[in-house]
């Protein structure tokens, strides 16, 4: 005999960790790669993150082009009023304007450290060339991070 799989919802709510109405409802779920939690839906046979399972729940379906967001930057929560509905560069703008988005080292794709574009921020005057040869960037890259028009988090700007 074949078990039937519970309801999504009912598997949902078995799962979550309900708060009051402006606390964050903590996921207790299994969670994906990226902190958000996650949970099988057996009828679809697809992985679906809680945020966007509870949005549907709250909101309706929701349209294949829009994220769901979260006010509270807390990746666990599945609390509706926590939630909204974005485009892609509207969620993009919230990370930037909350300061949460990759930048510097952490970013993934950096071949400097904080400490080395502080380094190269205060010894521009030994010039281009052996700052380049140094650190095996090109001229343009020592300029722009010099001027501060990349790596513009950094705090110490020396010119």
């Amino acid at each position: 005999m074949t078990r039937k799989p519970l309801d999504p919802e009912i598997r949902f709510w078995s799962r979550v960790e309900k708060r009051g109405d402006d606390e964050c409802w903590l996921w207790k779920g299994s969670f994906d790669k990226d902190g958000y939690g996650q949970m099988r839906n057996g009828f679809l046979k697809i992985n679906d993150r809680a945020h966007r399972f509870s949005a549907r729940l709250h909101f309706g379906e929701l349209p294949k082009d829009k994220c769901v967001c979260h006010k509270c930057d807390n990746p666990s929560c599945v609390n509706p009023n926590h939630l909204f509905i974005a485009a892609q560069i509207d969620n993009q703008a919230d990370k930037v304007q909350k300061n949460r988005h990759a930048k510097g080292e952490i970013q993934g794709h950096s071949k400097l450290t904080e400490k080395q574009v502080s380094d190269i921020r205060s010894r521009i005057d030994e010039g281009y060339q052996t700052l380049c040869d140094e650190y095996n960037l090109v001229p343009s890259t020592i300029y722009r991070i010099w001027r501060g028009q990349s790596w513009k988090h950094s705090i110490s700007r020396a010119r």
